[in-house]
């Protein structure tokens, strides 16, 4: 399947760039089997990034939100928290049911902390000519990303609104789906080179704990995959590892 091909070798390379990226991270690769079906994570920790996870879930069987009646599932997922406040989380959360056509879903954005307008300008720009070149609407590519990543008692929200959210795709959308991955990593870890070494102050370390404290409000409270992923057995520790923030304030 065209779908696995991309994870298979999306996987190896991500993991790679990113070890690449830290300089001094190390990276910790688990197996972990659940009741329907298996966890393989990748952990990197050090360097640039205080912590980032790769996963990829496969599910057998289960009843996704918004699903009807069970399907055989994947999830590959990447969340990025970086060491320097300079540098946004990188948020890649991508899922699919293996069944027949689809659907296939996708939510991609940057979560900063201190907020750098010229790196949110690129990510915009190179996404909106994903779009353009997919003849597909910038806007309502983003559309949903702002409420989805925010809650009423915080005082902004994660979503800097600048990747995309693409939902119920079909396989004639597959390479969509998998160029827009693919820019937006790209452009990633160019920010990510770019601001790793940037000094930082105290206040800016606090404004990137409080930022990890919200994306922690969010999964505890808000995220229904989580609460899904814990009732079809995925383990605490499994979800711990593959979304929870290194360091959070609250």
């Amino acid at each position: 399947m065209k779908i696995v091909s991309f994870v298979n070798e999306t996987k190896d390379r991500v993991i790679n760039e990113l070890i690449k990226v830290s300089e001094t991270g190390k990276c910790v690769k688990t197996t972990t089997p659940f009741k329907v079906g298996d966890a393989h994570l990748a952990v990197i920790r050090g360097g640039a990034f205080e912590k980032a996870v790769v996963s990829h879930l496969i599910m057998n069987q289960v009843v996704t939100p918004g699903a009807e009646k069970p399907q055989d599932y994947m999830v590959f997922q990447m969340e990025i928290f970086p060491e320097n406040p300079n540098c946004p989380i990188g948020h890649f959360n991508t899922e699919w049911s293996l069944s027949g056509e689809g659907p296939y879903h996708m939510n991609l954005d940057l979560f900063p902390a201190v907020e750098i307008p010229e790196d949110l300008v690129e990510m915009k720009a190179v996404m909106d000519k994903l779009a353009s070149d997919f003849n597909i609407d910038k806007n309502k590519m983003r559309e949903g990303l702002i409420d989805h990543y925010n809650m009423p008692h915080w005082d902004k929200p994660l979503a800097s609104n600048v990747g995309c959210k693409l939902m119920h795709l079909k396989n004639e959308s597959l390479n969509l789906f998998i160029a827009a991955y693919k820019t937006f990593f790209d452009k990633y870890l160019e920010i990510i080179k770019r601001r790793e070494h940037t000094p930082f102050t105290d206040e800016e370390t606090s404004l990137k704990r409080r930022r990890n404290g919200k994306w922690m409000e969010y999964i505890a409270i808000k995220d229904p995959a989580v609460k899904m992923g814990l009732a079809t057995g995925i383990p605490p520790e499994v979800i711990i590892d593959l979304c929870f923030p290194p360091s959070a304030i609250f």
